[in-house]
This record gives structure tokens, sequence and C-alpha cells, in this order.
């Protein structure tokens, strides 16, 4: 009985100090909008460098294989 109370006295006492912090939320949005910015980065390099046009010829003729 004293652990659970032990146990519940500390997440207590975690859940106020993530209170009185407030930063957290918003840094999650930024870390989301980072993620989102380097993988537009990846796909704009992949269709300026023409890869992209390639990889579609691949898929096109590898559906013309499967249909024939």
């Amino acid at each position: 009985m004293q652990n659970l109370k032990l146990l519940k006295a500390i997440v207590e006492r975690k859940n106020r100090m993530r209170g009185r912090q407030g930063g957290d939320e918003g840094q999650t949005v930024f870390e989301y909008l980072g993620i989102i910015v380097i993988i537009a980065l990846i796909i704009a390099a992949i269709i300026g460098s023409g890869l992209a046009a390639a990889i579609a010829g691949a898929i096109t003729q590898q559906l013309a294989n499967i249909t024939n």
C-alpha cells in the first residue's frame, strides 16, 4: 500500500511539473513542420533531377508487362 501511495505522489508531481513548463506543445508542431519541409525538399529534388520521369516510366513498363 505504501508503494502505491508513493507511486501516485510521483505521478502527480510529474503531472504538475509538466503543466508548469508549458512549451512542449509548440515544440511538437515545429518538429512536424521540420519533417514536412524535409519531405518537400526530397520530393522537389526527385522531380528536379528527372528521376520522377524514370520511375514513372519503369512503373508504366512493368504494368504493361503484367497486363500482356
